[in-house]
């Protein structure tokens, strides 16, 4: 007789299927089966790890079976990281529910965040998969989700302002992302961000089951070894305390697996597609090689990895979404830009911190280059922008005026010491500062008279004197309209911009209140300083070079001694706190007026749009300026790089001189820069 199972083990079964826990699934092969891209050239298909197989590691290591709390990712653009922060939300929403705190800095970056990022994944995923997991947004019963707020079963998704103390307070969570870690910054009066955020995750401490994923591309090195100093990178800092693992990827000649030192790229300036990685063992290695390699690379940690959280180090050496041309174009492009640019080819690029040049060059070594036929007062033929620096003292004031040309290149045209007391601001020594700068006008190489495109005065000193010369003496410039005086205060720290946002301050002088009565503009000095000396260590024709380089100082044979030590009377010093290296400041080992009237005038040519002009806009000032056609055509703004012989035997950056042939230069179109007279010509 056959027997019928008994009611007892049909519900043990039927039970069984429902409280059986999810067999595990590492995130990795959870992207793979569900993640839908919503942008880029995969948009619509699932994540695939072929793309960008170092993320497999990391993924895991996001899992709750992994030991570890925090994982680290210093990454460069264009890397393929960020969509892991974005996928782990959806993965803890599915199968590791818990309360989540993703921060990113500012309310822009917030916005683009849940309106292009986050939104638009959700719904592809539960598309894709027909499975409702993120509850809905509704208006009225209050129980769905918000634009800031995705809940799901057992947890909800928070998306916050990392600058704002309310979205990191009152919140009890097991998950977090911080995004964009680097561009954190301190909160006024709540202290560092980081703390805050990480007092969401208390009641998880002492059982250490929570997971922080901290990402970004990184930002300034201050030289710390570290990590700890204050302004030092965040994301850099994170990824010191880790054991910095790196992607290893073997030599396809010798068999080494290597990570990629940027000092080992060599860069084809003629052809960037012809661009190589030298290995030790002498192989140049090709882009066709380097795919191949990455795709079977490993991670590999730098230091021992014992009691150390997860880092990772991702560069675009091992993007599959670049290439050694692409990233030749950007060293070649850096080169030839400002410190900036450089700075920019460091973090996202190469992925890693910027440390600031600070080496001042030796002052002989300047004047053994300085240049016959650059006559004092005049203004050289590639000096477009004419601009002068002034540091105002007690017993009198400094100014330094230089001409500026498209590539960076600079012209000392004249400098001078005006004696007088400065206790006034109609005191007879500014009288004469009028008289020696913005009532003059400077004869340029074509026969022409030039005047001040910009002046900026320290207010360091005598500050209040300084803010009523300038209220009373502004004037606007008759082609821009903008203005001819600006009151500068150099401020110290790096990262800041080489000019910043200007505030109306008050001035007090002679028992006499007028607020807001002058504008002061920020400088951020310290960058522009390394930038200065970097410029400073660059040779040219003098030196035996084929042509002067982008940057190059220049120097007429009439400037003495005293100058070139005021230029270069600063350097960089190592902030030693308990025997380590903490930090890097400017020390000034003598008199520094003319170095800092220099750095002046460089926030100046900022000031005018020296980044930002097009060769197009260069050109068409060239033509207003009076320059000959073959001095103002487009080619000569932008130059095509070529390789001359070094005498290792490695390429050379060879920029084609101003004073090159050229063809005859293209009219702009219709409505472009200046047809309309020299209106607005910034």
């Amino acid at each position: 007789m056959t027997g019928h199972p008994s009611a007892q083990r049909l519900v043990a079964k039927m039970l069984a299927g429902v409280v059986r826990p999810p067999m595990p699934l590492p995130l990795s092969q959870w992207l793979a089966k569900n993640l839908v891209l919503v942008d880029g050239p995969a948009a619509g298909s699932l994540w695939n790890a072929s793309g960008a197989p170092y993320l497999v590691e990391i993924a895991d290591c996001l899992g709750e079976d992994h030991p570890c709390n925090t994982v680290t990712i210093r990454k460069s653009q264009q890397s393929g990281a960020s969509i892991l922060g974005l996928g782990w939300c959806l993965y803890i929403a599915e199968r590791e529910p818990a309360n989540t705190l993703y921060a990113v800095p500012g309310l822009d970056t917030l916005r683009d965040l849940t309106g292009q990022k986050l939104g638009p994944l959700i719904e592809a995923w539960q598309k894709h998969t027909g499975r409702i997991v993120i509850q809905p947004m509704t208006s009225r019963s209050g129980m769905g989700s918000t634009a800031l707020e995705k809940k799901f079963p057992g947890g909800y998704i928070a998306l916050a302002n990392a600058n704002a103390v309310m979205d990191l307070s009152s919140k009890t969570t097991k998950k977090g992302i911080q995004d964009e870690f680097s561009k954190w910054s301190d909160i006024p009066g709540f202290g560092d961000p980081d703390t805050l955020f990480f007092g969401r995750f208390t009641a998880f401490r002492r059982t250490k089951d929570y997971k922080i994923l901290r990402i970004s591309t990184p930002e300034v090195d201050t030289g710390d070894e570290t990590g700890e100093a204050a302004g030092h990178c965040r994301i850099d800092r994170s990824f010191l305390q880790s054991d910095r693992r790196f992607w290893n990827v073997p030599c396809p000649e010798c068999g080494a697996f290597f990570a990629h030192d940027p000092a080992r790229f060599k860069v084809d300036y003629d052809h960037p597609h012809r661009s190589r990685y030298a290995c030790t063992c002498g192989h140049m290695i090709s882009e066709s090689e380097r795919v191949a390699a990455v795709q079977i690379g490993q991670w590999v940690p730098a230091v021992d990895p014992t009691g150390r959280q997860p880092g990772f180090h991702i560069d675009q050496f091992i993007s599959l979404m670049m290439s050694y041309e692409a990233i030749a174009e950007d060293v070649i492009r850096a080169e030839k830009g400002s410190e900036k640019a450089r700075k920019d080819l460091w973090n996202l690029t190469y992925g890693r911190p910027y440390k600031h040049r600070g080496d001042a060059p030796d002052y002989q070594r300047l004047m053994e280059r300085r240049e016959t036929g650059l006559r004092q007062g005049h203004v050289p033929a590639g000096g477009l922008l004419l601009v002068a620096g002034v540091d105002v003292q007690m017993r009198g004031i400094w100014v330094e005026i230089t001409a500026h040309g498209a590539d960076r290149q600079n012209w000392l045209v004249d400098r001078f010491y005006l004696d007088g007391d400065t206790g006034a601001a109609n005191a007879p020594v500014f009288l004469e500062l009028l008289d020696r700068t913005l009532d003059q006008s400077f004869p340029d190489a074509f026969g022409r008279r030039r005047q001040l495109d910009a002046m900026a005065i320290d207010t360091g000193y005598r500050s209040h004197v300084v803010y009523s010369f300038v209220r009373n003496n502004q004037r606007l410039h008759p082609d821009t309209g903008k203005d001819l005086i600006l009151a500068v205060d150099g401020r110290k720290g790096w990262g800041l911009p080489a000019i910043g946002t200007p505030t109306l301050v008050d001035i007090d002088l002679d028992g006499k209140r007028i607020k807001q009565g002058c504008k002061l503009w920020p400088v951020g000095t310290w960058s522009l300083k390394s930038s200065l000396y970097t410029d400073l260590h660059k040779l040219g024709i003098r030196s035996g070079e084929g042509v002067d380089p982008p940057g190059y100082c220049h120097f007429g044979d009439w400037v003495d001694e005293g100058y070139f030590r005021q230029l270069t009377s600063e350097r960089l010093e190592d902030i030693m706190v308990r025997g380590q290296v903490t930090g890097r400041r400017w020390v000034p080992s003598g008199d520094n007026h003319l170095l800092d009237c220099r750095v002046y005038a460089m926030a100046l040519v900022e000031y005018l749009g020296l980044s930002s002009t097009t060769p197009e806009e260069w050109a068409a000032l060239a033509r207003a300026r009076g320059l000959p056609d073959e001095l103002s055509a487009i080619d000569l703004f932008t130059p095509k790089p070529r390789v001359l012989p070094s005498g290792d035997g490695g390429p050379v950056l060879d920029v084609a001189p101003m004073s090159a042939p050229a063809p005859t230069p293209a009219e702009p179109e219709p409505g472009g820069w200046f047809d309309r007279s020299t209106n607005d010509w910034f």
